[in-house]
């Protein structure tokens, strides 16, 4: 595939989204993992499509390959360092139970079994095991769907990931669970986020081309999410509005947000990539240097920065352990 550098200035706008969320700077910041995601699902589907004439065998091991050596050292070796860590200064949590979670890439999941169980330095993990159950699947899709079938596969995940995401919330309303934990929970199945990867991947195939305005996209989009968001804050508890969730609290837990929340959010990101690969700068600027810095070191960068956030709160008496992690 042929780099795109706008492509990396929308990773570093994501990374720096999480971080700011994380830092309390900005409520609505969670939508950086939604944007992930959609990368994800354009940026990989456009490799495995480059790749989909070779054998099999050929076409996955070379996919997982330079997936294992770009993913890899930088988790594991993180998994490591903090375990280590803990060792070292004698944390209160016991990194055995953790652990099979964590190397598993199952992390997402722990949440429904382990409820009580802390997520000190590794709150924000799920996002990525998430990304690598992705990866498990995908590239199976792509190889043996046509393009025309896929298209209108992708497009299939998008209209039924709300469908998804409302029958989990129906699940776990008949066991009794908190509107909160509710909405955390389905946030991080992976079925939640299958439009998420579906826009992305749509857009891979697609003769972007045709489409003469992708601004307009971008500015449609923008407009209905922002005015939804306006109608959402209306309706919570004024006790419970965050100024800088512009409507979109983490989790979308109040008034089923989360069944359709998710999808304008992914749409918003699929537009964004839109623009980037045509060209369009969204903002003065969108295609910065900085931006592309911090788009390279994106993935370090969010795998890391959880404990750094920590190691300031130690000095600066700030407490980001409050947000339990994207």
């Amino acid at each position: 595939m042929k780099h795109v550098p706008a492509l990396d200035s929308l990773r570093g706008i994501a990374v720096l989204l999480v971080v700011f969320h994380h830092f309390k700077w900005l409520g609505i910041g969670w939508i950086g993992v939604q944007i992930f995601f959609v990368l994800s699902g354009f940026l990989i589907t456009s490799i495995l499509w480059e790749q989909k004439e070779r054998r099999l065998r050929n076409y996955l091991g070379r996919f997982y390959w330079r997936r294992i050596l770009r993913i890899f050292p930088v988790y594991y070796g993180f998994l490591f360092a903090v375990s280590l860590a803990y060792l070292s200064v004698g944390e209160p949590v016991a990194f055995g139970d953790l652990a099979p979670w964590l190397f598993s890439y199952t992390y997402n999941f722990a949440r429904f079994f382990e409820p009580e169980m802390t997520w000190r330095y590794f709150g924000h993990l799920w996002s990525l095991a998430i990304e690598e159950q992705f990866y498990l699947v995908w590239p199976f899709v792509v190889y043996w769907v046509s393009k025309r079938s896929f298209l209108r596969l992708c497009i299939a995940l998008v209209m039924l990931a709300p469908l998804f995401r409302w029958t989990a919330g129906l699940y776990f309303l008949a066991h009794d669970y908190p509107p909160v934990r509710l909405a955390q929970c389905v946030y991080t199945l992976p079925t939640t986020h299958l439009d998420a990867f579906a826009v992305g991947a749509a857009l891979s195939v697609m003769d972007s081309r045709k489409l003469s305005s992708p601004r307009s996209v971008f500015l449609g989009v923008f407009i209905a999410l922002t005015l939804l968001g306006f109608y959402q804050w209306g309706l919570l508890d004024p006790h419970s509005r965050v100024a800088s969730d512009f409507g979109y609290p983490i989790y979308l837990s109040a008034n089923l947000q989360y069944i359709w929340g998710y999808t304008l959010v992914n749409l918003l990101g699929g537009a964004m990539i839109l623009c980037a690969v045509r060209g369009v700068d969204l903002f003065p600027g969108w295609n910065n240097r900085t931006l592309r810095f911090y788009g390279r070191i994106s993935y370090a960068l969010y795998v890391c920065h959880w404990p750094l956030l920590g190691a300031i709160g130690r000095v600066h008496a700030y407490n980001p352990w409050s947000l339990e992690g994207l």
